[in-house]
């Protein structure tokens, strides 16, 4: 595995760490928590299941342009990409200070798909429901991801997200039947179920309905999330992230609407 990326990476962010000594993380122009040394600060039970090796470039544009909103533009020619049991995560081998870091869940990717050209490399496209206070403006209900391969590795990738989703709404469609809330942020990579996927073999639209059912049920499961009996320590500060973040979802959906 070639793990240069990564380290030039963490090398850009360890370097630019020593001209700020009072933050370890910058929440403002980046989309993943970083440590001082580059290194991604996983989520509550999360845990990486592939990298990619090579060069790996990114591509976010808007499938519809909102009046009187920027365009958005978001490019990086090389960089490393991550599939935890929770997120697909991208970082640049060299940030800047607009673009650090990006990361969208995995049930928020849909209409997944792996192309190639006569004469390029194979690139992997999908529809991304942005997240809440992820830097990209909630008048952007989707956005249009696209990874391109520029060294290879990108039907492992494939495997992986796929088996990986389809596990995801396999988990979704249990939790949803026993009735349990928050599964996505509690359930171990080890814990989710295995899921064989139809008698007679699979086939790429099926896993792709597998997609799909997998982002209902997700959605359906955080419409229906419990409130805790009690507030948790540091509640105001989570409670005004919590406003804003519900403030950009409600964007989203009314755009989408539109």
């Amino acid at each position: 595995m070639d793990y240069g990326l990564h380290d030039q990476h963490a090398s850009y962010i360890l370097s630019q760490s020593n001209r700020d000594e009072e933050d370890d993380t910058n929440l403002e122009a980046s989309w993943v928590m970083l440590s001082r040394a580059g290194e991604i600060e996983p989520l509550p039970h999360e845990s990486i299941l592939h990298k990619t090796r090579g060069r790996i470039a990114l591509s976010i544009t808007a499938p519809n342009q909102p009046a009187g909103v920027p365009p958005l533009n978001i490019k990086s020619e090389s960089g490393t990409a991550y599939i935890t049991n929770q997120r697909l995560i991208y970082l640049p081998s060299k940030p800047t200070d607009q673009f650090k870091s990006f990361s969208t869940k995995i049930l928020g990717c849909q209409d997944t798909r792996m192309c190639s050209s006569w004469i390029g490399p194979w690139y992997w496209e999908a529809s991304v429901r942005p997240v809440p206070d992820g830097n990209i403006p909630p008048e952007f209900p989707r956005v249009n991801l696209r990874l391109t391969f520029k060294d290879g590795g990108s039907s492992e990738f494939e495997s992986k997200f796929v088996e990986l989703k389809a596990r995801l709404h396999h988990a979704a469609q249990i939790a949803e039947e026993s009735g349990q809330s928050n599964w996505a942020q509690t359930v171990h990579d080890e814990q989710l179920p295995e899921y064989s996927g139809p008698q007679g073999g699979g086939n790429p639209g099926q896993a792709s309905e597998v997609a799909r059912r997998a982002d209902e049920a997700a959605r359906e499961q955080q419409a229906h999330q419990q409130t805790p009996d009690e507030p948790p320590p540091n509640y105001d500060e989570a409670q005004a992230q919590a406003v804003s973040m519900r403030f950009d979802e409600r964007m989203r959906e009314e755009a989408e609407r539109q």
